[in-house]
């Protein structure tokens, strides 16, 4: 009997102590959540909130699960700072609590980086939508999207010679994660080499304006269109290969990137 009692409490100790992280999902600390969120919105006496709004604000916020409030609190506290109006903050910042840690990421990167002036400077409403575009509304990777956002982001800032304006660096940056977003994959690396090449005076030598659209539409074949097309390119300009006059070097290139992916194997 008394190894049966041993074996039991050891049993226990062993699911009370030992929980792997996936288990931990599993669980939530839902009162924690609560009173957190509630003790927050009970400090900002500039909502002007009521006692019953502040219950039923931390009450959803509680269904989200763990650092369900964490998330509330980061993307409410940077909207106030930005200048929305407070019952649109925290409309928009209950969205989180029932969204992933990285979603969350997402947003708050992509916000900044659309909205702040040394960056794209979009007017508000249009950052917050791009942001939520991009984040709450997207079905992709949100990881990969915020690192194909701002490797675009980036390589707009660089190229101030490419007059590339606010709202048509977040277009493009849009484009190419939604490509990737298709493929599972990181794609605006693949983008800036099809760039870099089609612009390179030693490589294709297109306009930058020309390149931006073609590099778009080469991607929409995957992570192989650039070498495939780079490679379909110097082959058709060989005097020992095809021999071809730009035009047509082009055309075949663009032929041999398309078929870079399978139909119908892109996700």
């Amino acid at each position: 009997m008394k190894y049966f009692i041993c074996f039991l409490a050891i049993s226990n100790y062993a699911f009370a102590g030992v929980v792997t992280s996936k288990e931990k999902e599993k669980f939530c600390q839902s009162s924690k959540e609560y009173i957190t969120l509630f003790r927050y919105l009970e400090s900002q006496k500039s909502f002007v909130l009521k006692k019953d709004e502040m219950m039923k604000i931390a009450d959803v916020a509680s269904k989200g699960c763990n650092d369900s409030a964490k998330r509330f609190i980061e993307v409410n506290d940077l909207l106030m700072k930005a200048g929305v109006e407070t019952s649109e903050a925290l409309k928009i910042s209950l969205m989180f609590t029932n969204k992933s840690y990285q979603v969350t990421e997402t947003f708050i990167t992509i916000f900044k980086e659309t909205f702040l002036k040394e960056y794209l400077d979009l007017d508000l409403k249009d950052a917050i939508n791009f942001s939520l575009k991009l984040s709450i509304d997207s079905l992709g990777d949100p990881e990969m999207i915020k690192n194909d956002f701002q490797k675009i982001v980036k390589f707009c800032l660089d190229h101030k010679n490419l007059d590339l304006s606010g709202p048509k660096c977040s277009d493009l940056a849009a484009k190419v994660a939604a490509v990737g977003v298709k493929f599972n994959l990181e794609l605006a690396s693949v983008f800036l080499e099809h760039f870099d090449f089609l612009t390179d005076k030693t490589g294709v030598d297109l306009s930058t304006y020309k390149a931006l659209e073609v590099s778009l539409k080469l991607i929409e074949s995957g992570p192989l269109s650039f070498t495939n097309f780079k490679d379909a390119y110097k082959f058709a300009l060989s005097k020992s290969g095809l021999d071809l006059n730009k035009h047509e070097a082009i055309n075949y290139s663009v032929l041999m990137a398309k078929r870079s992916v399978l139909e119908g194997s892109a996700n």
